[in-house]
């Protein structure tokens, strides 16, 4: 990964400290509030939590780079390690200078290494366009010369990741399994919003689904790249573009796959964030930072005019708007944002602590947005609208915390020699949000390809039934009691699900079913055969998971239920899921 943004004292270290100090049992959310805005508006937090302007810094990009040059060693050969160091080197080298120059030269050689020629090549051209040194020019002729060899000798193919087959080849493009609503086509006309005063919102079918049946396919609001990823993966479009990502000029976080994707990102967010963001991830997790990626959104949804953002929400009537009653073919982004708008925040249920947490990140954001971006000139002719920001954010770092999701890829293990599934990005889904948790859930997520995410029944749900998602609580993994305090305290509610009602036993302690009436699978046989990642074979699989998990289904808990589940699971990430190409090249490095 990237070289860590994370600092030992954040703003959670501080609020805490804050706390401890000045809150005593006869305090009242008021008091101990007046307190916290006295401090970040009286007292130095901007020292204590060592905030700071972003700039480029060519000794910062040197120091990187010579720490790269040691994992790229003959003795070495940590390629991998190699070029995340060269790309944060890119990142924070001035535009034009010597040491970017010679971080996209060293780049080519790793590429040249991996038989990566067309990249090699690209970034040869990078170092020139970045004033490569004359002293050094001779080196770059006879890699040129050598890459353009070795690519008409190798007939301009690249290299073939093992299992990664299109999915279109296997399977098709992944579709709803009926067809969707006149006006809310992502979703199969199957489905229904409810509401109650147990439940909440919460979605249930009119008819009986099956096991593999695709009922929903949703585009996020917006999304957040992970910051271990930043030298990886574009922040834009999420593509791995580890061996040709370029930086954002402004900061020296932010790096894309091309300048259009860099224009996309700047337009829609970037504008706003590139000041802020290298604090905003030093000092925060990624749900603050998820929270602000929201906002912005939003605001560049009214084309930065907060006036007409301000009166249009004020006006709007919240229990009005529903994700699953908005025209979607017509709707424009302002709409779609009253659907993220209006997401529970739990506001009520929520401690004395966590409020003014929330209240303190809020204030330290604002701040950081008012005094470096271009958000403190229009908010400094109308305090109000400064107000708007500091409850935008607020609401948002509450719901973020209860609605949001993560973005998951399969990622290579070269000590395991076998992917495994890994989170990437977190996202914004006002439809799929709306499902509810359960621990024994019957439906699952998978992300897609090109960032959607679908919704697939894991077992038959009769008509009438409601879809239950899972929180990253499940029953096979975690005892009752572990699962209802950690939702407790994320997500605010007492878990009254079937799992929890009747106490499902951990997956050792599940019982079998009656093979005799069932028949039975070999999931140790179909588990080995899907550890190749080998999209063919998970093509040939799947019809027979599904049909056994629709035979089975009903007999719920039991261990063939579950291991049938997650072998399901597997082969829909296989063909759907994005895949690294980290197969390719690690076969070019030491072991």
């Amino acid at each position: 990964m990237c070289d860590s943004l994370e600092e030992k004292f954040g703003a959670w270290e501080l609020f805490d400290e804050i706390w401890q100090k000045e809150m005593t049992d006869d305090d009242i959310l008021g008091d101990i509030s007046d307190k916290v805005v006295l401090f970040t508006e009286d007292s130095p937090f901007h020292d204590r939590l060592n905030l700071r302007p972003d700039v480029k810094d060519n000794a910062k990009a040197q120091s990187i780079r010579s720490r790269g040059n040691k994992f790229f060693h003959p003795k070495v050969k940590r390629y991998i390690e190699a070029i995340k160091c060269y790309n944060e080197s890119i990142a924070f080298s001035e535009k034009g200078s010597e040491d970017r120059a010679i971080a996209y030269a060293n780049r080519s050689m790793i590429c040249y290494e991996l038989h990566r020629y067309e990249e090699c090549l690209e970034n040869i051209r990078l170092a020139r366009d970045s004033n490569y040194p004359e002293r050094l020019a001779s080196k770059l002729v006879k890699r040129e010369e050598d890459a353009k060899k070795a690519l008409l000798a190798a007939g301009n193919n690249r290299i073939v990741v093992k299992g990664r087959v299109d999915s279109k080849a296997c399977g098709g493009e992944l579709k709803l399994t009926y067809n969707g609503h006149e006006t809310v086509p992502q979703v199969a006309e199957c489905l229904t919003l409810c509401e109650s005063k147990t439940f909440g919102r919460y979605v249930v079918t009119n008819q009986n689904l099956n096991a593999g049946d695709v009922v929903i396919i949703e585009q996020p609001f917006c999304r957040l790249l992970r910051d271990v990823y930043r030298c990886i993966r574009c922040e834009f479009c999420f593509k791995e573009s580890i061996f040709t990502l370029i930086p954002c000029e402004g900061c020296t976080v932010a790096m894309y796959c091309t300048v259009e994707c860099m224009e996309k990102a700047y337009k829609q967010y970037h504008r706003i964030e590139c000041p802020i963001i290298r604090d905003m991830w030093r000092i925060f997790t990624k749900l603050p930072v998820l929270s602000l990626r929201v906002v912005i959104t939003a605001i560049n949804c009214y084309d930065y005019n907060l006036h007409e953002m301000r009166q249009h929400l004020s006006d709007l009537n919240e229990k009005k708007v529903s994700a699953f009653s908005m025209d979607w073919t017509t709707a424009t982004m302002r709409e779609i944002y009253d659907t993220v708008h209006v997401l529970e925040t739990n506001a009520n249920v929520r401690d004395s602590k966590d409020r003014m947490t929330r209240v303190f990140f809020t204030t330290i954001i604002r701040k950081l947005l008012l005094e470096r971006t271009d958000l403190g000139k229009i908010c400094e002719i109308d305090s109000d609208l400064s107000e708007l920001l500091d409850d935008l954010l607020l609401r948002h770092l509450q719901t973020s915390a209860v609605n949001m999701h993560s973005l998951h890829y399969m990622e290579y293990q070269p000590s395991e020699k076998l992917y495994e599934i890994e989170n990437h990005a977190s996202a914004c889904f006002p439809l799929l949000s709306m499902l509810n948790h359960s621990c024994a859930p019957n439906v699952t997520r998978v992300t897609l390809y090109d960032g959607r995410c679908a919704v697939i029944v894991s077992r038959p749900i009769p008509k009438g039934g409601q879809l239950y998602d899972n929180y990253g609580m499940h029953h096979s993994l975690m005892g009752r009691k572990e699962r209802m305090l950690d939702l407790a305290k994320q997500y605010k509610f007492i878990c009254k699900c079937e799992a929890c009602i009747k106490d499902y036993p951990l997956y050792p302690d599940l019982p079998s079913i009656d093979v005799t009436r069932h028949g039975m699978i070999d999931i140790g046989v179909i588990h080995d055969e899907l550890v190749e990642h080998d999209a063919k074979q998970a093509a040939n699989l799947l019809p027979k998971l599904r049909r056994y998990l629709n035979d089975i289904g009903q007999q719920y808990p039991s261990k063939e239920t579950c291991s049938c589940q997650e072998l399901f699971l597997r082969s829909f990430q296989i063909l759907y899921n994005p895949t690294s190409e980290s197969a390719s090249y690690w076969q070019y490095c030491k072991p």
